[in-house]
């Protein structure tokens, strides 16, 4: 505990308001490789700068239910079935991006609805070549079918779902999505500015912007399946990062009052600054045992259970950066432009007024 508090000691020193501009590097550096990552993806064989998911662009749910026997979904058995299905999406020039299985003799897997045949892709998510996509989808599930017969015997059955999501669908999920999170944020810049102030508001949509950034942006670079269960870890992580946020505003509020009832003047900077620090322990706790809980579910976890939880702690980490070394000195900056603007326009008012006197005092003279 001794050295935990020698470096919050040696900490307190750093003035975060007035270097505010240099935090920004970080997360700019974090966007430059994620632009270098997604061209690598787009140009190899990804072939796609980003992993969107089903849900977003257009895709088959595949769903296969075993009957015949037991404990198809563990160990050895669980490998060979998911070799089976990959090896018949192969065959008609598809792989699934995300499977998992569903109780005991179930698995579900999700894969583009975009074929690559002889080196070229043809794409069959539109709504055109959505009855297309059936007839391949039924041939994919005769051959699971015939596969896993010929594998485990006649007494083990595979029975096949398929369920397509077209185009039109995907758009909706994004705009529904899109619609979420806009008003979301519009909700929280409302509160933020009748609980605290405008500028409050405006710095901690800013830093709820960069936390989103954030998480895109590691999703992005290692390559993480983005779908629905995305616009439900970015709500998470506007709910959670803006509580963070508010603690800081409210101490900021509660430095000022004793300035603002007795007329003092005082140093805007220093105040950010002693805000920060009297809330960074508790921020930097609170982020921490959140944190072991998210990498504990994503360890033990499912594909799926992963693919949101790896998000919520790009974007954890992203909120408990924004919090300390962003929110906090860009509000200072926007109060402190704020004020500069007032003063220069009052004495803009004040000189007109005071060369429209004197205009008129020469005229009657």
């Amino acid at each position: 505990m001794s050295k935990i508090k020698q470096f919050f000691a040696k900490f307190k020193k750093l003035d975060i308001y007035n270097n505010g501009k240099y935090y920004a590097i970080l997360p700019l550096a974090v966007v430059l490789i994620m632009i270098v990552c997604g061209l690598i993806y787009q140009f190899s064989h990804r072939n796609s700068f980003a992993n969107i998911g089903v849900d977003f662009k257009g895709g088959t749910m595949l769903t296969v239910e075993y009957s015949g026997a037991d404990g198809m979904n563990s160990g050895q058995k669980y490998t060979k079935n998911l070799d089976i299905i990959e090896e018949a999406l192969n065959e008609k020039g598809f792989s699934y991006s995300v499977a998992q299985t569903s109780g005991e003799n179930s698995i579900i897997v999700k894969y583009i609805n975009t074929a690559v045949v002889d080196g070229q892709a043809i794409d069959y998510s539109t709504d055109e070549k959505v009855e297309e996509m059936y007839k391949i989808n039924e041939s994919i599930r005769a051959s699971i079918e015939t596969k896993v017969s010929k594998e485990f015997g006649e007494d083990v059955k595979a029975s096949c779902t398929t369920v397509v999501i077209g185009n039109s669908a995907s758009i909706k999920l994004v705009r529904t999505a899109l619609i979420s999170i806009t008003v979301s944020l519009v909700i929280i810049l409302i509160y933020t500015m009748i609980r605290f102030d405008f500028y409050s508001g405006l710095a901690a949509i800013i830093a709820l912007g960069h936390d989103v950034a954030m998480m895109l942006a590691l999703t992005v670079i290692f390559y993480i399946e983005i779908n629905s269960t995305m616009v439900a870890a970015i709500i998470t992580i506007v709910g959670y990062s803006i509580n963070n946020t508010i603690v800081i505003f409210d101490k900021i509020r509660s430095n000022l009052k004793p300035f603002k009832t007795s007329g003092v003047r005082y140093d805007l900077g220093e105040i950010v600054n002693k805000s920060i620090y009297s809330t960074m322990t508790r921020t930097l706790y609170t982020t921490i045992t959140t944190l072991i809980t998210i990498i504990l579910i994503a360890a033990i976890g499912v594909a799926s259970v992963r693919n949101f939880a790896l998000p919520i702690m790009f974007g954890l980490l992203g909120g408990f950066y924004s919090s300390i070394f962003l929110s906090a000195p860009l509000w200072g900056g926007l109060k402190d432009l704020g004020e500069k603007i007032k003063r220069s326009r009052a004495n803009k008012n004040f000189r007109n007024k005071g060369g429209n006197e004197t205009t008129r005092k020469l005229k009657k003279a």
